[in-house]
């Protein structure tokens, strides 16, 4: 078999491994309401996705610098076993903690294999021919993103939410395949030692910093001695990592990777698009639903426009930095094309916005964040030694990770305020001081129905001409004016019934009229806090910007004489 041939059903193998890690970020979010009705524990409902996130993220460093030490293909065949082993453990997990432990196994393996896989692309393709492989990489998480809520609501649907994690086993099994087949078993570029010291204060950081960014302005106040009890940890725990790194003799981050300029910046500009990529997609389906309609059946779908936006742009700058061997000119144009539409969508979204021109901003949109996923790898992995290649590529990944929880946490914090500001100003008299939230958004709407019972209790005591009812009534702001104007007038016995069904109906009239106002009055809130978003969004967006015109624009190397 030829190398070409055998490095393409390498990375056929590869990129099965990617897809089922990236999937699995997306796939169980619409199972995770059939789990919690199954299992219990609603308590445990976040830990579910936050569990992945810490092992995976804590991975990532971890195996991209084993990947400098061990066979790539002997790392690459553990990361998917232990992926597959946490995703059986969790398609049979009894209760929701096993369930949260299953996760976090799964995630190591997910971590793992999105270090491993970078690496390896890195390792059997040279930089030249590496932005189209790049690209494709770009794709397939563009495509999990896409899948993974359908594929996820079909299989709880029909089958059970077991086979959320079960439909992994048929897709890793054909990746293993691959990768013992026909990846080759090349030796590691380094024969150092692996820094355990390393890796443990690496967690001693990380997870507390991840918990109180995941935690704040949501289970704790930003201000709460548990939040700032983690930020103090993690910065404690950050001193140590910088103090063990720089006195091993081989560490497991190499500090001295910043005194190169291409990963210096580049590590900065992806960690400030990580934050601008959630940004973009985290918060843009509360208004295509809540105001423009859509419905939660196809909610799934939401980004759909974006995603495939963000593939075209992914596969086209791969192509692009390939043929014209340079990265420089296509990051920046990405980048400004990006600031534009985030500007863009500052602007024009409204109440009234058309929605093909929200979907036509999203594809647009789509092309800028596109660029962001295989062309900083590619700078990063033409600029270091390969022997630092798993070290270096996996931090590029790190860094994103980081930034897309800190934007995330911020920008939801931003949104949160932003739309209680917002809701207070613009609802009306009778339903001022409710307090909205973001995870339940009809409690003013319950409030409402909860007073109509309570007003209807009070209206029969104020015909028998109970006082402390009738003064009741004038105080209560859901009580209409023109009613309160007859209370303490006599009724006669006889028309009691009569009173009291004509004023029913009249509170209920009130009642649907407070409710359209209600949602005006949301819809409303959640523009200007979605407008607000995307303008701290397109912050995050010029500092990446900023840091990318520093980054130096050197010639990709290599180029295979038989393309994979």
């Amino acid at each position: 078999m030829t190398k070409g041939k055998s490095a393409t059903l390498t990375l056929v193998g590869v990129f099965l491994g990617i897809f089922l890690a990236a999937l699995d970020q997306t796939i169980v979010a619409t199972a995770l309401p059939r789990i919690v009705a199954e299992l219990g524990g609603v308590e445990k409902y976040a830990w579910v996705a936050t569990s992945y996130l810490l092992a995976s993220t804590v991975a990532v460093p971890i195996f991209g610098r084993l990947a400098d030490l061990v066979k790539s293909r002997t790392l690459l065949f553990w990361a998917v076993l232990i992926f597959l082993l946490g995703s059986a453990l969790s398609g049979l997990a009894p209760s929701m903690d096993a369930l949260v432990l299953f996760r976090g196994l799964q995630g190591l393996g997910g971590g793992a294999l999105f270090a491993v896989a970078v690496t390896v692309i890195g390792l059997l393709i040279p930089p030249r021919e590496r932005g189209r492989i790049q690209g494709a990489f770009g794709a397939v998480f563009g495509i999990a993103s896409i899948v993974g809520p359908w594929l996820g609501g079909l299989l709880t649907d029909h089958l059970s939410w077991r086979w959320v994690f079960y439909i992994n086993m048929p897709v890793g099994a054909v990746a293993l395949w691959f990768i013992a087949r026909y990846m080759p078993a090349t030796p590691p570029p380094s024969r150092h030692r692996f820094d355990l010291a390393g890796a443990v204060t690496l967690v001693l950081w990380t997870v507390p910093l991840l918990l109180a960014l995941s935690f704040g302005g949501t289970t704790y106040a930003w201000t709460d001695p548990v939040e700032l009890g983690l930020f103090f940890l993690a910065a404690a725990g950050l001193v140590l990592f910088v103090w063990v790194e720089r006195r091993v003799p081989e560490p497991l981050f190499d500090l001295s990777l910043f005194q190169n300029p291409v990963f210096r910046y580049a590590s900065a500009a992806l960690f400030f698009f990580g934050a601008a990529f959630l940004s973009a997609m985290f918060f843009l389906p509360l208004y295509l639903i809540e105001v423009k309609g859509i419905s939660a059946t196809h909610s799934g779908l939401t980004l759909l426009p974006l995603t495939l936006g963000a593939i075209l742009g992914s596969l086209g700058a791969g192509q692009l930095a390939s043929r014209t061997g340079r990265y420089k000119a296509w990051m920046l144009a990405g980048n400004v094309w990006l600031l534009l539409n985030f500007l863009a969508m500052h602007r024009v979204i409204a109440l009234e916005t058309p929605l093909w021109l929200v979907l036509l901003l999203m594809v647009s949109m789509g092309l800028g964040l596109g660029p962001g996923m295989p062309l900083y790898t590619l700078a990063v992995q033409n600029a270091v030694d390969p022997a630092r290649m798993g070290t270096a590529s996996s931090a590029t990944q790190f860094f994103r990770q980081i930034g897309s929880t800190l934007g995330t946490a911020l920008l939801g914090a931003v949104l949160a305020s932003s739309l209680q500001a917002a809701i207070q100003a613009h609802l009306p008299p009778g339903a001022k001081g409710g307090n909205l939230s973001l995870r339940d958004p009809t409690a003013i709407e319950r409030r409402f129905e909860e007073s109509l019972g309570e007003t209807l209790a009070l209206v029969k005591k104020a015909v028998d001409g109970d006082p402390a009812a009738i003064q009741a009534l004038r105080e209560n702001p859901f009580f209409p004016e023109e009613l309160k104007a007859r209370l303490g007038k006599p009724v006669p016995p006889t028309l009691k019934a009569w009173v009291l069904k004509q004023v029913e109906e009249k509170l209920k009239a009130r009642l649907e009229a407070l409710k359209r106002e209600m949602k005006a009055a949301l819809d409303q809130a959640i523009v200007e806090a979605i407008r607000r978003v995307y303008l701290y969004g397109a912050g995050f967006v010029l500092l990446g910007l900023f840091f990318t015109l520093f980054l130096p624009d050197a010639e990709l190397k290599g180029r295979s004489p038989r393309p994979a």
